[in-house]
């Protein structure tokens, strides 16, 4: 099982990493063709879509924790209760959203008074098309939970990883040949119902040989709701930091300034991303514990350990590594109109960022066994966060907006309580992070100290090197056997 978790962390990271790398380049891309002020649009509309489909209420989680439970005790009827919930309830939860977002689309742009009249009329029909792209997006969600208790994550990650390239590629075709937001949002729309066919045909030949039946149980519906709700409380918290942000700097600063934010966070978001898809698999391993009242298992231990360390390596090496090269990629991104307090406002990014992605392997914990704490720290850091960048906005501007980020820290309480819970001693988690955050200190003197790109581009390469060793000499044996499988799969 611990071979399966490294393994099944590194499907994740490949995947992300290879998305997260796209995302890089379609950002500037998009923003050169279309322009910072379109861009902010088109972040407008984006982000809108991203907090509707909070609609699915924590039922994609509530997939993945109970069908895991289900195949831990081989339970084909509590399997089929399970799906029937889950499915039905999210079919439901779909449908009412995008018909909300189709029809109410132009009470949530009379929101923002900051936009002339043709932009609203942009956002309007973005938001309308972006309808079909909430549908699909949630009844794939309840999918992937499917695939991700299944522990498919090589599949999964292809998939995911082909869907947001062509969504990129798309994107990226649009935008040159002169389409703005509302084409945009149609090439969305259209990605997201294939990916959502080729999610549903994934899925059919998993269950092909399981005798499933619509099966219902109350009991089961309130256990499966009662945890759907807290996951969907925690989710909203996250959902507030990382896109009501924006609608609050759109509002005090405009589609402009919101542009500018908007680059950035997408890709000191990376950070995030990147730092939580390697311990995400923890979520079915932690839930089959659970189920079997196994968590003092040394295995177990072990792997909480190691999420610990992986998490570590990805949230500070991907931090460390955008603030190093910052002055070469603002120019990429934001050329012309780049500034050195546009470097400025992305370096302190992505150190808040990076130090806040250090929460992942106590979110998913919680996520488990105790959501209702996971959902009371997610909104408590979620709401002070956003007081922060309100009060930011309206007062310094989008430096203010910036450092407001930092709110989201309070996260950190999640790993304190997640080891409690699991009755592991709270400092292992400080001692899985005394290397990487020396390192992380000296990355940064070090940018601070030198100005040479040259010099930086050399440190930079020398310390990343450094920071993988680290991790290689602690499980080498384990990467070890792990990649003489994969030769022996493929030879």
């Amino acid at each position: 099982m611990n071979k399966n978790f490294l393994k099944n962390g590194l499907y994740n990271a490949a995947g992300g990493i290879i998305r997260i790398g796209l995302a890089i380049l379609t950002i500037p891309l998009l923003i050169r063709l279309i322009g910072v002020e379109e861009y902010g649009l088109w972040t407008l509309s984006s982000t809108v879509i991203t907090i509707v489909a909070l609609a699915e209420a924590g039922l994609a989680t509530a997939t993945t924790v109970f069908v895991s439970q289900d195949l831990g005790k081989e339970d084909v009827n509590g399997l089929s209760q399970t799906l029937t919930i889950t499915v039905g309830g999210m079919l439901i939860l779909a449908t009412l959203a995008a018909i909300t977002l189709f029809f109410g689309a132009e009470s949530i742009v009379n929101l923002f008074p900051k936009l002339v009249k043709a932009q609203q009329s942009a956002v309007i029909q973005a938001l309308q098309f972006g309808g079909f792209v909430i549908w699909s997006k949630l009844i794939q969600q309840v999918l992937i939970g499917i695939q991700q208790a299944y522990q498919c994550y090589i599949l999964l990650n292809i998939v995911n990883t082909v869907q947001y390239f062509f969504l990129s590629l798309g994107l990226f075709g649009v935008a040159w040949f002169g389409g703005r937001t509302v084409s945009l949002m149609q090439w969305q729309a259209l990605i997201s119902v294939v990916s959502l066919l080729i999610h549903a045909s994934v899925v059919r030949s998993l269950l092909q040989n399981v005798c499933l039946h619509p099966r219902w149980k109350t009991e089961k519906f309130i256990e499966i709701a009662s945890y759907s709700l807290m996951t969907w409380l925690a989710s909203l918290g996250t959902a507030l930091f990382s896109r009501g942000d924006r609608l609050i700097v759109g509002y005090f600063l405009g589609s402009e300034s919101l542009g500018i934010y908007a680059g950035i966070t997408d890709v000191t978001t990376a950070i995030n991303l990147s730092s939580a898809l390697p311990v995400q698999p923890l979520v079915p391993i932690v839930s089959n514990h659970v189920a079997k009242n196994n968590i003092n298992n040394p295995e177990f231990v072990q792997q909480v350990k190691q999420a610990l360390e992986v998490n570590a390596l990805f949230a500070l090496g991907s931090a460390a590594w955008l603030f190093m090269l910052a002055p070469l990629l603002m120019p990429l991104i934001f050329q012309p109109t780049v500034t050195n307090n546009t470097i400025l406002l992305f370096r302190i990014a992505t150190m808040i960022y990076g130090l806040f992605s250090l929460n992942a392997v106590g979110f998913f914990i919680l996520l488990s066994i105790a959501p209702k704490l996971v959902m009371s720290i997610e909104l408590i850091s979620g709401c002070f966060s956003l007081i922060l960048i309100a009060i930011g906005s309206s007062k310094f501007g989008l430096l203010g907006a910036m450092m407001g980020n930092v709110g989201f820290i309070l996260t950190w309480l999640m790993i304190f309580f997640g080891l409690k819970l699991l009755k592991l001693p709270e400092f292992l988690w400080l001692k899985s992070l005394i290397f990487p955050l020396i390192w992380f200190t000296v990355c940064i003197l070090t940018v601070l100290l030198i100005s040479q790109t040259e010099f930086i581009l050399i440190i930079s390469t020398i310390q990343m090197i450094i920071l993988i060793c680290w991790y290689l000499n602690i499980y080498k044996q384990k990467i070890i056997y792990l990649l003489r499988g994969w030769f022996k799969i493929g030879g």
